[in-house]
């Protein structure tokens, strides 16, 4: 698998794992865990993976550089 290949299969399971959790939490706080809470969940969750997903990939990119110039 290439560098380019292994970062977005890395960026896509950090995303989903952080946008699970942060929309679990959310919603939680936002709604309790009342009736449906399982649908309000998953659809902040969509919304936040769709919307984050893109920017990581942008963004990672600029914070590589910008960390290997900051440790060299």
């Amino acid at each position: 698998m290439t560098s380019k290949k292994q970062m977005l299969v890395f960026l896509s399971i950090m995303i989903l794992i952080m946008t699970s959790v942060v929309s679990f939490v959310g919603t939680w706080i936002n709604f309790g865990l009342d009736t449906g809470f399982i649908l309000q969940w998953l659809k902040a969750w969509g919304v936040a993976y769709v919307t984050a997903l893109p920017v990581a990939i942008i963004i990672a990119p600029f914070i590589r550089s910008f960390v290997s110039k900051k440790i060299h």
